[in-house]
């Protein structure tokens, strides 16, 4: 397991917009500015996306900053608002499951590492001897009510089904039962009837405060665990930073050896006297993306010409990451968070890797279950974990005591 230096893993808070050249959802990447920037190795993003992160990252005190958050002012103000009312209207709708349930959630959008949060929960339950079903929403998913994801045929019309995160997470866990729907609740007792579980555990779940959990976790960048402390639109928060006191406990995700001004102040703050774990982010392997356990040494990826395409939160961690551990990609391609490919997409990707010579397209597991055979057969995809370091019995403690308590009562 290849373990990465947290500045390979953290963007880099502050870059201007013109840092970024943007593409469209219709695929027109390849083209014009956007393909210039590719060839020199600089990123293309997402155009909506990038240019709220590239907003919200503005240094303190910047001009362009003072004018954002003066024009987005009112709809923060007018978010929580709503935000308000609408918890305080689902809370008084909490109902239960007949298990245990743990849930994984944040406070910011974009990638805290939840996922291999999940993955890493639902593996320590197992192993100690627990039937775990997962309840996602399925974000970006285009069948509806609450379903079981089974893979069945082509990986990426799976992804279109139930989401790419609950695919990838059926597919790391063959063992647990994971089930998609808006209505988590509905979710849980549809896992009950066909596969009695002992354990929920939660994806995204921290605002979903209709559904009782024994066990709230909540993950947090160690870098800037409130972005710029702003509630959306004027900022990632998608709740004041008070709400952690909901929390049981939480996990700082990234440098574990110089926490940040605002962590501490997290610590001393809502946070205290909970429990709080560190954990680093770590690539565990390279897989072939059309056969997943079908690893590719770090070695030939480092020999042999890639480019790397990711369509996450921000991307520019990933290539960071790749950057950091000698895998040198001729370019770089970005789309926005769960992108759909649309088969202009799929032709100017095959393009650049005709012209380019590439032997790989690097991408991320949660793009791997979206890619058409086509470039899937080209494609290998990194696999993230965490890694709890000397919090991991700590954490794992915590775990089987929510379980152990729940059977108690």
């Amino acid at each position: 397991m290849d373990t990465l230096g947290f500045a390979a893993l953290t963007p880099t808070y502050g870059c201007r917009a013109a840092a970024w050249r943007t593409c469209s959802r219709e695929g027109d990447w390849v083209k014009g500015g956007a393909r210039r920037k590719a060839e020199k190795g600089g990123p293309v993003t997402g155009r909506g996306y990038a240019l709220w992160q590239s907003l919200w990252d503005e240094p303190a005190g910047s001009a362009r900053r003072r004018f954002a958050i003066g024009l987005l002012s009112p709809l923060e103000a007018l978010y929580e608002t709503l935000r308000r009312r609408d918890q305080a209207k689902r809370l008084r709708r909490r109902r239960s499951l007949p298990g245990c349930v743990i849930s994984v959630g944040n406070i910011t959008l974009g990638g805290t590492g939840k996922t291999p949060a999940v993955l890493w929960i639902a593996r320590t339950l197992h192993k100690a001897g627990f039937s775990v079903a997962v309840l996602s929403r399925g974000y970006g998913r285009r069948g509806s009510g609450v379903e079981k994801v089974r893979l069945d045929g082509p990986l990426h019309k799976n992804a279109e089904r139930y989401g790419d995160e609950p695919v990838l997470l059926a597919r790391r866990l063959p063992w647990a039962a994971v089930w998609v729907g808006a209505d988590r609740r509905d979710a849980g007792m549809r896992a009950v009837a066909h596969d009695r579980p002992d354990v929920f555990v939660l994806d995204d779940g921290f605002q979903h405060v209709q559904l009782h959990r024994d066990l709230d976790l909540v993950l947090l960048d160690a870098a800037r665990p409130t972005g710029n402390g702003r509630l959306l639109p004027a900022g990632p928060l998608r709740e004041p930073p008070q709400a952690l006191e909901r929390a049981h406990a939480a996990i700082f995700v990234g440098d574990t050896e110089n926490p940040s001004t605002a962590a501490e102040s997290l610590r001393q703050g809502p946070l205290l006297g909970k429990p709080v774990f560190q954990a680093r982010p770590v690539i565990g392997g390279f897989f072939q993306a059309a056969q997943a356990d079908f690893p590719v040494p770090q070695e030939d990826l480092s020999r042999a010409p890639c480019i790397a395409v990711a369509g996450i939160a921000r991307p520019q961690r990933f290539f960071s990451a790749l950057e950091a551990m000698g895998v040198a990609c001729l370019r770089r391609c970005a789309f926005p968070d769960h992108h759909r490919w649309t088969p202009k997409d799929e032709r100017g990707l095959l393009r650049v890797v005709q012209e380019t010579g590439a032997r790989w397209i690097v991408t991320t597991e949660k793009d791997a279950v979206r890619l058409p055979p086509s470039l899937a057969k080209r494609a290998v995809y990194a696999a993230m974990d965490l890694d709890f370091g000397p919090d991991a019995d700590r954490f794992r403690d915590v775990l089987l005591h929510a379980v152990r308590w729940w059977r108690r009562s």
